[in-house]
């Protein structure tokens, strides 16, 4: 594949994740500041921004909305320091208290939805001992006398659904997350 292909699908893959995040990120700026019009000014500085650095976002490193999130933080207290004669204007450690709180409440939730993702991707057998062990917390001689095989056999099985989970974790947290923000 050439360079400027690699390049191009890049900048496609950037622009699909930057439009994606459009609706959440002005949910998050807009609550960190009161004014419906400076969220608007904000996002598009934080745009702008993401845009100008889109080179610097490493998937590997951290997901996607976290990175985006950070910016517009620094640009809501950027924003803020340049309207500090404002009457209503929160501060720093407010702002970053909101901030965290935000982003903290997603996570649980897109947390389970991945992790149920890759359950229903299990095979039956598979997913039979993962609920009687994860779900109804069953010890392994219980779950060996429910589905009539050696503990040996279940703890293996259970070593297996535990590879599977992780390789399927990524991914699934990924459209998890890209589901839940675009509720």
């Amino acid at each position: 594949m050439s360079t400027e292909c690699k390049v191009s699908n890049i900048n496609t893959i950037f622009n699909e994740l930057l439009n994606e995040i459009q609706l959440p990120l002005f949910k998050f700026i807009f609550s960190l500041l009161p004014h419906k019009e400076d969220a608007e000014d904000v996002l598009q500085k934080t745009n702008l921004i993401l845009c100008e650095k889109q080179e610097e976002f490493d998937p590997k490193l951290g997901s996607f909305k976290g990175w985006a999130y950070k910016i517009a933080r620094y640009q809501v207290m950027a924003h803020r320091t340049l309207h500090a004669r404002s009457k209503i204007c929160f501060s720093n450690e407010l702002t970053e208290i909101l901030a965290d709180e935000a982003i903290d409440y997603d996570t649980p939730q897109i947390q389970r939805n991945a992790l149920n993702k890759c359950y229903k991707k299990l095979p039956e057998h598979q997913h039979k001992i993962a609920e009687l062990r994860f779900k109804r917390d069953l010890t392994m001689k219980e779950i060996s006398l429910c589905v009539n095989r050696p503990v040996g056999a279940v703890s293996a099985t259970l070593a297996r659904i535990r590879q599977n989970i992780l390789g399927c974790i990524k991914d699934a947290y990924v459209e998890a997350e890209q589901e839940f923000y675009n509720q």
